[in-house]
């Protein structure tokens, strides 16, 4: 909550709110002490007044768009656990206008909160840098008060990165799509997977997009797109639609040169949206082609909140149950030496996946208190990250 009031007074929206009831109640004061006469002279502008004061009380200057959408509820729950720091560039720069989540899920600009993966893109036009936003519904929310820094302009798009444009009604139709397929509508949009919501999304677009072309189009893209020159970049820099997985999975299976090992490695990826390319990958190979991509999908598992954790889960569940015991025991032990048990928690998932129990050596009540408070120093020493720490390591135990 702190977050969203610490801006809200920032950026005098309470000043303001304020100042437009007195406005609307000054107006229509001077409607009735002035009438007849009044109701014409001042009664539009009274209807105005109201009109604008009512506006300002539906749009949520703080959170721009999805405000609107989610409950008051619920962005107080979402800022809340967050913690914001100034952006720093590839140059080493520090942009203290522009603020990126201890999550990655928001960007802060001028005490404007954006959830970065419901945003299509931020628009900045000539030399002013104006900046306009449309959001992936198709939705533009028009020029943004802050808009004007080159500065901020550098920053914002270094780190969106890039964006596919696709037009506004494609965009609508694939926000739909996309809703569909996750059973989300714009209220319970809050509570769900933004990261897997837009890769679902991206790939909706770019599905409409590959039909538009016609078949013979289509077959061009998807021979440039298989070429084994051509494969890692498209995997490692862009959402691929299903079609297009599909395709490449069906070259590594007839191209005996090509071995999925090659798309494994994690950090290669340029968005975390992009290594769901990698992990659907495996998933369309299958057993026993994808087992070369171990250690691949065992490192998709070492961060609960990543959007690509479920599906890496589900790809390893299917792997032979005794085969797969023994890596989770093997990741696991290696995990309890160092201490990580954020990877642990996602072992845990893993193991529940097949209803498997996590067998270690008990310890000591101290032992595992001293061990969460060594590592509370690692995720900044709050509170909230020693309660969670504590109830994995609780986990651990037998």
């Amino acid at each position: 909550m702190w977050n969203y009031l610490k801006s809200y007074f920032k950026i005098g929206e309470l000043f303001k709110k304020i100042f437009w009831i007195v406005v609307s109640f000054a107006t229509v004061g001077g409607v009735f002490f002035s009438l007849p006469l009044g109701l014409f002279v001042l009664g539009p502008a009274a209807v105005a007044a109201i009109k604008h004061t009512a506006k300002k009380f539906t749009q949520d200057a703080v959170v721009p768009y999805w405000g609107e959408w989610f409950t008051r509820k619920e962005i107080f729950r979402l800022l809340s656990g967050e913690k914001f720091k100034p952006y720093v560039t590839s140059h080493g720069e520090t942009v203290r206008q522009v603020k990126v989540s201890s999550s990655g899920r928001w960007v802060c600009i001028k005490d404007r909160y954006y959830p970065l993966a419901l945003v299509k893109r931020f628009y900045f036009s000539g030399g002013v840098n104006k900046c306009n936003v449309c959001m992936i519904d198709g939705t533009d929310i028009g020029m943004q008060e802050w808009s004007g820094s080159s500065e901020i302009k550098d920053a914002v798009t270094e780190l969106m990165g890039t964006v596919a444009d696709y037009p506004k009604d494609l965009c609508k139709s694939a926000f739909n799509a996309a809703k569909a397929d996750m059973r989300v509508s714009y209220y319970k949009l809050a509570t769900a997977d933004w990261g897997e919501f837009r890769y679902l999304w991206e790939q909706k677009c770019r599905e409409l997009d590959f039909g538009k072309g016609g078949e013979k189009v289509g077959k061009k893209r998807i021979r440039k797109l298989t070429d084994p020159n051509n494969i890692k970049d498209s995997l490692y820099n862009k959402t691929l639609s299903e079609t297009e997985l599909d395709a490449i999975c069906n070259r590594i299976k007839f191209d005996k040169d090509l071995d999925v090992r090659a798309f494994s490695y994690l950090n290669r990826y340029q968005k975390d949206i992009y290594v769901l390319n990698g992990v659907k990958l495996c998933e369309k190979l299958g057993y026993p082609e994808n087992i070369k991509a171990e250690d691949f999908l065992f490192d998709c598992i070492r961060d609960i909140e990543k959007p690509y954790f479920d599906d890496a889960v589900r790809v390893l569940s299917r792997f032979p149950r005794e085969h797969l015991i023994s890596e989770i025991e093997r990741h696991v032990e290696i995990a309890h030496e160092k201490g990580d048990f954020v990877f642990g928690a996602g072992l845990l998932a893993l193991a529940r996946s097949i209803d498997y129990e996590i067998s270690l050596e008990r310890e000591t009540d101290e032992k595992v208190t001293d061990e969460v408070s060594e590592s509370s120093g690692t995720l900044g020493g709050s509170s909230e990250a020693v309660a969670q720490q504590g109830g994995v390591a609780v986990k651990f135990e037998l």
